[in-house]
């Protein structure tokens, strides 16, 4: 075998069978498929195309490959073609919920008056919108709408028939105001002529939704929208009518929901409604996304994308395991609990859920999310002490960005003070509307950030000022705040980040499709080479290089100084350590294997491209 090496490469001789076993292997890894392993390069399926970069039979790698695939070597660099297109549809965070009154209830409530109570207590996973199906016997489904989860009063109003009293109804809060064209109004009902009505709320996002589209298109089904909500509907009533309906058969949502969990990849906690008010409660397999169930003492089942929403009610309740599915029976309100995997996988929840996404009176083991910010903005305090001047003329202020920073602030605040760190806490920031800046296309989000923010106090001329925040993305909502504040005339922005740098993209709702408009990414192409090597093992930076990498951020921004958390102590703060979390976007071990392979090809993609450009 011929090889040669460049800094973080190696570099083989395509004539080698080494070389050959070694890209078969790596296709193997990519595709998931074992029986690539053999090293027979013609039969791996890989969904790439290897190009030839020179006349001397050379080929690259660009991919960052684990000791079982390759032994001693470092990388190998894998120039993959552009294969398909990318796919693109509708997603965003988003909660869900759902109300069922029992037979043998003698509550005066309705199921509209318990949604008016949990939804509102989802707010922070939507603020675009709120849609409501709701079911009675004899009457079907009707479909009610309202323009925020505080904004329910009406719903329970049906002027066109004022005996309409429905024992079920699914709710959904979108996350995000879709654009000219866009749709992602839930609850969502299939409207085929052919089929039984269905409705389902969705949250999170599928991973293979393109090949699953491609699929049911082949069949002949048809679509309106591009949202995943759409899709999974479509695939459960396929299922339903191959399997059952064209029989004459009653539906076993055991079965359909265990074939689904097999098929799909990604985050989803759906809740499906059916035209004999049967209510189906499924969290998939990988657990990603939260779901809960309760049973009040009142005579209702409740299930809600987060604990806080059953705040103020009596009963038991309890999350639906990932791989189950909770089923209600419409007609006399019997509750099963079926699994639905046969999956050995542990189930991890997202990160976002704890540090960004959930309710701050959301609990997990017992913990609640602002115990959990409060620890992390505390544990921030002594790594930036040291950063602050040391004898300011003014009380350094200590803010955060709304609305999810608060917790983080003041546990950051008590730590400074009690190590002796001349501080106030104030809020200097406020924001203009409740969109989230997260989520949503570059230029769509731009807009939104250019004209969520303005300052809640003027009086912070010749004042320095540290921010409190969950974490650091893009860099572009910080860069806008840090520049707003000193055309103000404050004299230094410090920023405390909540979370280690995020280098991972999400396809399970939280929408960063690509690596490369992370702020980590756009710094790491400027790194010297052995900071670039180094800082590929994501878990196990450097403490030098991280500090690098912080420096060049806070420059990049135009902030004095940007402190992360650092992964061993974000992990320590955790209800449940590493177990139980997805801590993918710092580590890029992804938590699926179809996000796995597109991450590891948009990384592979990202330092090619560095490689060549050098």
């Amino acid at each position: 075998m011929r090889c040669r090496t460049s800094v973080g490469f190696v570099i083989f001789h395509t004539g080698s069978s080494c070389f050959r076993r070694i890209v078969a292997k790596t296709s193997a890894h990519l595709s998931g498929r074992r029986d690539c392993e053999s090293g027979n390069l013609d039969t791996c399926g890989f969904d790439g195309s290897l190009k030839l970069l020179s006349a001397g039979r050379w080929y690259e790698a660009c991919l960052r490959a684990g000791p079982s695939l390759i032994g001693s070597a470092d990388y190998i660099r894998l120039v993959t073609g552009s294969g398909q297109g990318r796919y693109k549809k509708v997603t965003s965070m988003s909660g869900i919920a759902a109300a069922f009154l029992l037979p043998w209830s003698s509550s005066h409530q309705t199921v509209y008056d318990r949604l008016k109570h949990m939804l509102p207590k989802l707010s922070l996973r939507g603020q675009a919108g709120v849609g409501i199906a709701a079911f009675m016997h004899d009457k079907g489904v009707r479909y009610k709408t309202a323009s925020r989860p505080h904004e329910l009063r009406a719903i329970d109003k049906d002027e066109q028939d004022l005996e309409f009293t429905p024992h079920v109804a699914i709710a959904h809060v979108r996350g995000r105001v879709c654009t000219e064209g866009e749709s992602d109004d839930q609850p969502t009902p299939n409207r085929r002529a052919t089929s039984r009505q269905l409705t389902i709320s969705l949250d999170g996002a599928l991973v293979n939704a393109r090949e699953i589209r491609a699929e049911l298109v082949a069949q002949g089904r048809t679509f309106a929208g591009r949202t995943d909500a759409e899709l999974l509907l479509k695939l459960v009533g396929h299922i339903c009518e191959r399997d059952y309906w064209r029989q004459g058969l009653r539906v076993k949502y055991e079965n359909v929901f265990r074939e689904i969990d097999e098929r799909i990849d990604g985050a989803i906690s759906a809740l499906l409604l059916d035209t004999e008010g049967n209510l189906v409660a499924f969290r998939n397999r990988y657990g990603l996304r939260p779901l809960e169930f309760m049973q009040t003492d009142d005579g209702f089942l409740l299930f809600a994308s987060e604990n806080c929403a059953f705040t103020g009610l009596r009963g038991k309740s309890d999350q639906i395991v990932p791989g189950y599915i909770k089923y209600v029976d419409g007609k006399n309100g019997h509750c099963l609990d079926r699994s639905v995997s046969d999956s050995q996988r542990a189930a991890k929840l997202c990160a976002y859920e704890t540090l960004y996404l959930g309710s701050p009176d959301t609990s997990i083991q017992g913990r609640s999310h602002l115990e959990t910010r409060y620890s992390i903005g505390f544990s921030l305090g002594d790594l930036i002490a040291h950063r602050l001047p040391a004898e300011p003329a003014a009380p350094i202020i200590v803010s955060s960005m709304p609305h999810t920073g608060g917790p983080y602030a003041d546990g950051l605040f008590s730590s400074l003070v009690a190590s002796g760190v001349n501080a106030e806490r104030r809020e200097v920031i406020e924001t203009q509307n409740s969109e989230r800046t997260l989520i949503g296309p570059s230029s769509e989000r731009k807009r939104r950030i250019a004209h969520k923010y303005r300052l809640a106090s003027t009086d912070v001329d010749k004042r320095t000022i540290l921010i409190a925040d969950e974490a650091l993305i893009r860099g572009d909502t910080s860069r806008t705040v840090t520049n707003m504040l000193l055309a103000a005339g404050l004299k230094a922005v410090h920023w405390g980040i909540g979370s280690p740098p995020v280098v991972a993209p999400n396809y399970y709702g939280v929408n960063i499709e690509s690596i490369d408009e992370l702020a980590f990414w756009q710094i790491w192409k400027g790194l010297p080479a052995q900071q670039r090597k180094q800082s590929l093992l994501f878990k196990a930076i450097e403490p030098y290089v991280l500090k690098t990498i912080e420096g060049k951020i806070a420059a990049s921004i135009n902030a004095a100084t940007v402190t992360y958390l650092p992964l061993p102590r974000l992990t320590s703060l955790l209800p449940s350590g590493s177990e139980g979390v997805d801590l993918s976007p710092f580590t890029f071990e992804m938590p699926t294997p179809a996000g796995q392979t597109r991450a590891n090809r948009d990384l592979y993609n990202l330092v090619a491209d560095r490689h060549n450009a050098a």
